[in-house]
């Protein structure tokens, strides 16, 4: 990693101490690393798409672990191509900061959500339509949806997540 992204992220942590501001959901050290598998980001992406068809929406629709990492994507067919870009960065927010994406679009023009991002290398997108996954109190991953209203791909989520118990 370059000497600059390696100050960007120092700088971040302290702005975040300096600032009274808690470190994003998840960031805490773990006593048992909690993982989302493959099979469940699966199973989540399975289920948003039953419940997209059934709607008539086509969408992207992705899962990340909890550092934002993509585990899996999928778009659907006559979903427009910038909306798998979306989902992912929705998805990567979500993660990151431990909270559904529509809550950090309200603060997305903060310097510290800006900083974030420059140092995700301006993949982050703070669009609601993406919603943490938890487990034992831990953010071990995060779902988004993009391609339909901002309402209509976080219901999606909502209802993929609530299907498979998660």
């Amino acid at each position: 990693m370059s000497q600059t992204k390696n100050f960007s992220r120092a700088l971040l942590a302290i702005m975040l101490v300096a600032g009274g501001v808690a470190a994003p959901l998840g960031l805490e050290a773990q006593a048992t690393p909690q993982r989302l598998t493959l099979g469940e980001a699966q199973a989540i992406i399975a289920a948003a798409q039953r419940d997209a068809d059934s709607k008539d929406l086509r969408l992207s629709i992705a899962v990340v672990d909890g550092r934002g990492d993509l585990i899996a994507a999928t778009r659907m067919p006559n979903a427009r191509p910038t909306t798998m870009d979306t989902a992912i960065g929705k998805a990567m927010g979500a993660a990151i900061f431990g909270r559904p994406s529509a809550e950090l679009a309200v603060r997305s023009d903060s310097p510290l959500y800006q900083n974030m991002n420059e140092a995700t290398g301006d993949r982050l997108r703070f669009f609601q339509g993406a919603i943490p996954i938890t487990r034992d109190g831990y953010t071990v991953g995060a779902v988004g949806a993009s391609g339909a209203s901002a309402q209509a791909d976080e219901d999606n989520v909502r209802a993929a997540l609530e299907a498979v118990g998660l």
